[in-house]
């Protein structure tokens, strides 16, 4: 990080300590923060799709990226092979093409994925070890653990591989039952990485499910009921739904079919984009709304998993600056820090690694969305959660915690907004893409359907900074540091500014732009 030199005005008050950059006024925003009263625990929201090893040729290893961003889960989603159970990729596959439109590229992902199923042919006895490709697959999982990540197991295949159900249920079953074996239970000179979530399919629809609903129902069932029989603790669920706010056969109908045929079922996962709204406040209202759901249906114990989350679902080159600028980042920490409030058990944004909508540039780099799940990680060192007033739920956000030792106090502040006149964007498809019709901007592809109807009360005020207030800091009098941390245009989590303080309160103001991050770091010495 970069040390630059100090610049705020120091006032000592008895007691206390005050820094100003700039007045308070009506254009900034009053924080009040009591550091003597714990109101819970800052949980764990570190969560990413896509491995850390090189899901395609060219990509760099993020072991130790990933470990930085204190990342809890790696969800085994597109990994374009790996983990992948009878994927099979064909390079003319249209939505392939349109993910990776490079012929050379896609040529050696089809290729590598080939190669890197694990059960790849269906007429394999899948009692016999011998039917398994797991070697892909064990190298993936291997980088995980060495990343201090657990695993989440999504069964099912990657985009643009094969959409059809399997034609034989209980031989697809029992492949799942013995990939779980292999890395639960050392099976097939396997491992013993305790994989607890088994997340089946992924978005159910043309582009991963051609089948019908009740052919969904029906496979769901003999796998939950296939991995039940190797643990009884194992957590199945699914199914990864991309519509999670709208009445559908695979969200009631496969609620209704569990309840009615005692099916196990442990979590519902599912997924939200802000491509049509930009509102940072989405995904807190459908795990609201989708808590009760759970509730209604009879499974008031089903865990719900927040399996893909991101500002847009939009893979191409056009938002590639949008996906991995200032003002994603500040939409990351808004959503992550209002997700504290929510009733969900886990979330996992999409995606963390060098590929498309990743986190990290080819050379490991980090991106400004890396540094904002950073800077939200390291709030996992001060986990005894602080209540914070005066922040919002349009987009300016605020999260506090101290450390187990009463050592540290940190307080992140995001400051994000929708951008003025933002409307739904529209995904189109490449005109030389083969296999589905060539939209024209006169028929492109339809944005998904609106999750949530769009939030009329949005109004943003004195959000150009920050006046902020901490009481009762746990040291007393006893002197300490005061760290400031940046996330902007030009900063990326870098130290703008150091100072020393003593005192039992601390007040400070700064500016704080649109599209901002800030992570304030007070330590006792």
């Amino acid at each position: 990080m970069k040390r630059v030199s100090p610049f705020l005005l120091l006032a000592l008050i008895p007691c206390s300590i005050t820094f100003a950059q700039a007045p308070a006024n009506n254009g900034f925003r009053t924080l009040q923060i009591d550091a003597g009263k714990v109101t819970g625990e800052i949980r764990d929201f570190q969560g990413l799709n896509g491995q850390p090893t090189p899901a395609m040729a060219g990509l760099p290893n993020l072991v130790n990226q990933y470990k930085e961003l204190r990342t809890s889960f790696v969800r085994t989603h597109d990994l374009m092979g790996p983990t992948d159970v009878d994927a099979k990729f064909d390079f003319k596959n249209s939505d392939l093409a349109w993910l990776i439109p490079d012929d050379a590229q896609r040529a050696g992902v089809v290729e590598a994925g080939n190669k890197s199923t694990i059960f790849p042919d269906f007429n394999a006895d899948p009692e016999k070890p011998e039917s398994y490709n797991f070697g892909p697959t064990d190298k993936v999982m291997a980088d995980i653990q060495a990343s201090g990540a657990q695993v989440y197991y999504r069964i099912g295949r990657s985009w643009g591989a094969n959409a059809e159900p399997p034609v034989n249920f209980d031989k697809y079953a029992s492949a799942v039952k013995h990939i779980a074996m292999h890395y639960n239970q050392g099976w097939a000179n396997g491992f013993h990485y305790n994989i607890r979530y088994w997340e089946f399919w992924n978005e159910p629809g043309d582009i991963f499910w051609t089948g019908t609903p009740e052919q969904f129902y029906q496979l769901y069932e003999k796998v939950a009921r296939a991995l039940k029989s190797t643990d009884a603790t194992l957590k199945v669920g699914g199914p990864a739904i991309a519509d999670p706010a709208h009445a559908s056969p695979y969200r009631e109908g496969l609620l209704d079919y569990c309840k009615a045929h005692k099916v196990p079922f442990d979590f519902y996962s599912w997924h939200t984009y802000a491509i049509n709204s930009a509102d940072p406040f989405d995904a807190p209202r459908l795990a609201k709304n989708f808590r009760k759901l759970l509730d209604a249906h009879g499974f008031p114990k089903a865990e719900s998993v927040l399996s893909e989350w991101n500002l847009t679902p939009d893979f191409t080159a056009a938002e590639m600056d949008e996906l991995r600028g200032p003002h994603n980042a500040a939409f990351i920490d808004s959503v992550m820090s209002y997700l504290q409030d929510v009733p969900l058990n886990a979330a996992m944004f999409y995606r963390g690694d060098a590929s498309w909508m990743g986190l990290f540039d080819l050379q490991g780099k980090y991106y400004k969305t890396a540094y904002a799940i950073k800077a939200m990680g390291q709030m996992l060192d001060t986990p005894k959660r602080l209540a914070v007033a005066g922040t919002d739920i349009f987009g300016f956000a605020a999260l506090a915690g101290r450390s187990a030792d009463d050592k540290t106090v940190q307080i992140l502040i995001s400051n994000y907004a929708i951008p003025a006149g933002y409307k739904p964007k529209q995904m189109f498809r490449p005109a030389d893409q083969v296999a589905k019709p060539k939209p024209t901007t006169a028929n492109p592809i339809p944005p998904p359907p609106n999750e949530l109807p769009l939030r009329t009360d949005i109004v943003y005020h004195d959000n150009s900074g920050y006046n902020l207030t901490v009481a009762n800091l746990p040291w007393g009098k006893a002197d300490f540091t005061i760290q400031r941390y940046r996330i902007s245009s030009t900063q990326s989590l870098e130290l703008v500014d150091e100072k020393s303080a003593s005192g039992g309160s601390l007040k400070l103001s700064n500016p704080l732009a649109v599209d901002t991050v800030e992570l304030i770091v007070l330590h006792r010495k």
